[in-house]
């Protein structure tokens, strides 16, 4: 989401240092049908700050209703270049895609914070006896931390089926690294992010 908030960004001191600079809290819910996986509906609250900024813009434009679906279509859009910040791995550790057809997406405003929520859905839905999958979200330069802040942030509505939240094992040598960058520089490794990222595993009974 880096892309649509460049204007956002710029608002953090240029002498403020350390990776990450803005913060978005994540929700998801495993869409499922007929013992598949078809899916994962995200729910991405942004920090108050990019919040502040996107509803100042929407409060002071003379048509408020253009204006949020603007910036919807452009934080989906973003959201699709990227590959929704996300990929899911199954137990051979392959990726699996997403489409590029979201749906169900929007934004609303709660305690002064967006909520952007979309649907997305795996261009090869999985037989929930494939599992265990595993889900990571995250900004490849770190620039833009993302995060689930309790295992309730993650659900599943198939009994047979479990589903949790396990933090990164992080160095500190990685850490200081993370530390020492600036809001103006870009990691060399482009896979700083997912060295922080959290993992989503999801595990179920067989389905036989």
């Amino acid at each position: 989401m880096k892309s649509l908030f460049t204007l956002l960004f710029s608002l953090f001191s240029l002498n403020v240092l350390a990776h990450p600079h803005a913060f978005v809290d994540l929700k998801t819910q495993a869409l499922t049908e007929n013992q598949t996986l078809k899916g994962f509906r995200m729910s991405w609250t942004l920090d108050e700050i990019a919040s502040s900024t996107l509803i100042y813009e929407m409060q002071s434009s003379p048509d408020p209703d253009k204006t949020k679906q603007d910036l919807t279509q452009e934080m989906i859009d973003t959201a699709k270049k990227d590959h929704y910040f996300s990929y899911l791995y199954n137990q051979k550790s392959n990726l699996i895609p997403f489409t590029e057809t979201p749906s169900d997406y929007g934004f609303v405003v709660e305690n002064n914070r967006i909520i952007f929520s979309m649907n997305v859905y795996l261009s090869e839905p999985q037989k929930l006896s494939t599992v265990p999958i595993t889900l990571m979200s995250y900004e490849p330069t770190y620039y833009m931390a993302m995060e689930y802040n309790y295992q309730s942030d993650v659900s599943i509505d198939d009994k047979k089926c479990e589903i949790k939240v396990v933090q990164p094992k992080v160095d500190d040598t990685l850490k200081l690294y993370a530390s020492s960058l600036d809001k103006d520089q870009t990691p060399e490794d482009q896979s700083l992010g997912r060295a922080f990222a959290q993992k989503v595993e999801m595990k179920c009974k067989n389905q036989n």
